[in-house]
C-alpha cells in the first residue's frame, strides 16, 4: 500500500491578498478575504480523503466482534505509539496531547490480546505546525465517543478504557480557540502538514489490516 502525503501540495498565496488557493484536480477552494475560513475548516477541507479512508477501514472494526474489536485496538495502538513517543521527546507540558496507547494496551489485555508491534519511528517535517498534530489526535476522541455510543446502544461487551477517555476530549476543547481562529496560508499549509504526518502514520498502520482482508 503506498501511503499518501498531500502536505498541501498546489497551495498558492496571491499576491496583495491574504486568499489561499488550494489545488484538488481542477477544483479550487478559496480562503481569504472571499472565504474567510478558521484554521479547522482548513485542517478537514484538506485531510477529508485520507480521513474518510480512515474511517472507511476503522470504523465497522469497532462495531463489531470482540476479534474485530481487538484488531481495530491494534491498529489504534500501531499508530499512537510512535506518535506518542515523539511528542513525548518533542512537546512538553499543556502542548502534549494526552497518551492514549497505555490505555489501549490496557484495554487488548483484557481481550486477551497482545499489544502488536508498532509503526516505523514518527516525525514531522521541521516547518510543520504541531497544532496539526494536535487536531488530528484530538478531534479522534469525538469519533470515539459516536462508537462508545454505538457499541453500547448494540449492547456490545468489552473494554472501553480508549474510547471512553475523557482526557482527549478535554484537551480538545481546550484547543479549539485556536482552531478557531483565522488563518493565513503560509500558517495553514504548517498546521496540514503536521495532521497529514500523522495520518500518514495511521494509514502504514493499516497495513496488517488490510492484508488481512
Amino acid at each position: 500500500m503506498q501511503v499518501l502525503v498531500r502536505y498541501l501540495h498546489g497551495c498558492h498565496a496571491y499576491p496583495g491578498t491574504d486568499a489561499l488557493v488550494t489545488l484538488e484536480g481542477s477544483k479550487r477552494v478559496f480562503m481569504g478575504r472571499t472565504e474567510r475560513s478558521n484554521l479547522r475548516s482548513v485542517l478537514r477541507r484538506e485531510t477529508a480523503s485520507v480521513h474518510d479512508r480512515l474511517d472507511r477501514a476503522l470504523g465497522d472494526e469497532a462495531l463489531a466482534s470482540s476479534k474485530e474489536y481487538a484488531r481495530f485496538l491494534a491498529t489504534q495502538y500501531r499508530a499512537r505509539k510512535p506518535i506518542e513517543d515523539w511528542i513525548a521527546a518533542n512537546m512538553a507540558g499543556e502542548e502534549a496531547p494526552p497518551e492514549q496507547a497505555p490505555l489501549i494496551a490496557a484495554d487488548l489485555a483484557a481481550l486477551g490480546a497482545d499489544t502488536p508491534p508498532v509503526a516505523p519511528s514518527f516525525s514531522m517535517p521541521a516547518e510543520a505546525d504541531p497544532v496539526g498534530l494536535q487536531w488530528a489526535l484530538a478531534g479522534s476522541s469525538l469519533g470515539n465517543r459516536a462508537m462508545l455510543a454505538q457499541r453500547r446502544k448494540s449492547g456490545l461487551d468489552g473494554p472501553e478504557k480508549f474510547l471512553s477517555d475523557a482526557a482527549m476530549p478535554a484537551f480538545f476543547k481546550d484547543l479549539r480557540p485556536r482552531l478557531e481562529a483565522k488563518v493565513d496560508s503560509a500558517s495553514a499549509e504548517r498546521a496540514v502538514m503536521a495532521a497529514h504526518a500523522v495520518f500518514a502514520c495511521f494509514l502504514k498502520a493499516l497495513e496488517p489490516l488490510e492484508h488481512a482482508a
